[in-house]
């Protein structure tokens, strides 16, 4: 089984989107955050500090139009490797994270404000609550959502862009914070022990994947002799 590990092909590049006020609720759902992405490792953040509420999404924008990894596979695993690790949890679930599959981005392929809004993600493809150490090094964030592996294939196949969202899991529970819940780790395309994607595929012989799930296209030319193919730190802001 081939593995690839890449680091930030192309344009990739990883940011935050920080929404912040004194109502909770207002803050949770908001349609959208204060900018288009702050270039830093504060990737999630669930917080009250004095009676202000901070909430931090982080948005990651995987580039596979160039050839990082090559077409016509199917994606078996893959995980976020990540570094650097800076993670406070004074409530139970504030040092785990979830990541998920930004469906419909407000701008494909850049960083928007308007990503901030949950309403974005597909529900659908949450990965589980995964915890994060204090410290860390190495640590792995496991993709395991079928469904959100056969977006990460897609646009491998299809040579495109991939937007994530990552979440504390107090953001995904709507939780409302009391203290400084945050999963914090450097980004794929700065900082000086940058994330890393490490994919596990196959690679499908004479045959195209199409579409989200990756199902494939077969077409024959009869029996007349024809051949048969198959083809397709502790701030808040």
């Amino acid at each position: 089984m081939p593995i690839k590990t890449l680091t930030a092909p192309g344009d990739t590049a990883g940011k935050n989107i920080l929404k912040s006020g004194t109502n909770y609720n207002t803050v949770h759902d908001a349609s959208a955050g204060t900018n288009a992405g702050n270039a830093d490792n504060k990737f999630t953040l669930h917080a009250k500090s004095g009676s202000n509420y901070f909430v931090r999404r982080g948005i990651l924008i995987y580039d596979f139009r160039g050839t990082p990894i090559q077409s016509g596979i199917r994606v078996l695993r893959a995980q976020l490797i990540v570094n650097d690790v800076s993670e406070l949890a004074p409530q139970t679930g504030g040092d785990k994270v979830r990541v998920a599959w930004i469906f419909n981005p407000n701008t494909f392929g850049d960083f928007h404000a308007n990503d901030f809004a949950f309403a974005r993600y597909d529900t659908t493809t949450y990965t589980s609550a995964q915890q994060l150490d204090n410290g860390a090094d190495g640590e792995i964030i496991k993709l395991d959502n079928r469904k959100l592996l056969n977006q990460l294939q897609k646009a491998i196949n299809n040579k495109t862009y991939l937007h994530l969202v990552l979440r504390n899991e107090l953001d995904f529970q709507d939780t409302t914070p009391t203290g400084n819940n945050r999963a914090w780790f450097d980004r794929p395309n700065a900082d000086d022990n940058p994330m890393q994607l490490r994919i596990f595929y196959q690679v499908i012989n004479s045959r195209k994947f199409v579409g989200a799930g990756g199902g494939r296209r077969s077409s024959k030319s009869g029996f007349q002799g024809g051949n048969i193919s198959s083809g397709t730190s502790t701030g808040f802001s």
